[in-house]
């Protein structure tokens, strides 16, 4: 396991972009899936040049094509994982409802093959629960919001255990407790407006789940952050990115190998007056 891992944060958004953003007759996807995609390509140099693990973009930002024409080979080349929210699509229509998904993805680059040839390994995660305004949204557009209820934790002896939630899927207690003990990196790909609620959420989960947690939110409104549960205040919020309409690329490095030493209840003493003191009814349960 490694002893840290470098994490890319790319918050890009929508400021700018020519009006419609969305086609309301192509399931909402995006009018100029070309302007999305160049800001991501700005993304990608800067996790290239700090030599990042993951590369996480917000919800909704990553137009469907891309995922599988160009984010593929930019994983297997780069030896990166990417994190982020697809754009809107509609797959099924059932009675004469069109259903839309918002869908997160995660892309895994592969091990070389005999050839020197590497494929990469594609997960698709669905947004279990609408916003309530994405809901009303949704409908004043002809659609439906399509819920799905699979939870996915992914499990690496390189960079521990992790998962990945969609925006208000955060603020899902019972999420909570099936991630606790667990994981040692929670991702969430946002597109949120109340940015002290999730710092706010932030700031309490970090130290309740006793991970790592990663929050790339939309530029439209800013406000991505990270925290880690170490003791000290400072070294506890990782980043903060202030001000809306700002699109950057950030790249921090967050504990690993000695975060779940301590979950597990090893190491000295030394290292674990470095973190933050375990909920009392914290147990390492692994995957």
């Amino acid at each position: 396991m490694k002893e840290t891992i470098r994490v890319t944060v790319g918050q890009i958004g929508q400021s700018g972009l020519q009006q419609p953003i969305y086609d309301k007759e192509m399931g909402l996807r995006y009018t100029n899936p070309k302007a999305m995609w160049r800001r991501a390509l700005n993304v990608f140099q800067v996790a290239i040049q700090d030599q990042a693990d993951f590369v996480v973009f917000p919800e909704i930002t990553i137009p469907e094509s891309y995922l599988w024409s160009h984010i593929p080979t930019i994983s297997n080349e780069h030896g990166f994982i990417v994190i982020g929210g697809l754009e809107f699509h509609t797959k099924e229509q059932l009675s004469g409802v069109k259903y839309i998904d918002n869908e997160a993805f995660i892309v895994v680059p592969g091990d070389l093959s005999e050839e020197g040839t590497a494929s990469a390994t594609t997960w698709r995660i669905p947004k279990l629960y609408p916003a309530e305004s994405e809901s009303d949204w949704l409908q004043e557009n002809g659609y439906q919001f399509h819920a799905d209820h699979r939870l996915y934790i992914f499990k690496s002896e390189e960079y521990g255990n992790w998962a990945v939630l969609i925006c208000v899927d955060y603020l899902n207690l019972p999420l909570h407790e099936i991630l606790q003990g667990r994981i040692q990196t929670l991702f969430i790909v946002a597109n949120n407006k109340d940015l002290n609620y999730y710092y706010s959420m932030s700031d309490s989960l970090h130290r309740v789940l006793f991970c790592n947690i990663v929050v790339c939110n939309m530029s439209n409104y800013g406000g991505s952050h990270v925290f880690t549960p170490y003791r000290k205040a400072h070294e506890r919020e990782v980043l903060k990115i202030h001000g809306n309409r700002t699109d950057a690329a950030v790249t921090i490095e967050l504990p690993l190998q000695f975060l779940k030493s301590v979950q597990l209840g090893r190491g000295t003493r030394d290292l674990a007056e470095r973190f933050k003191t375990k909920p009392s009814d914290y147990h390492y349960r692994g995957v």
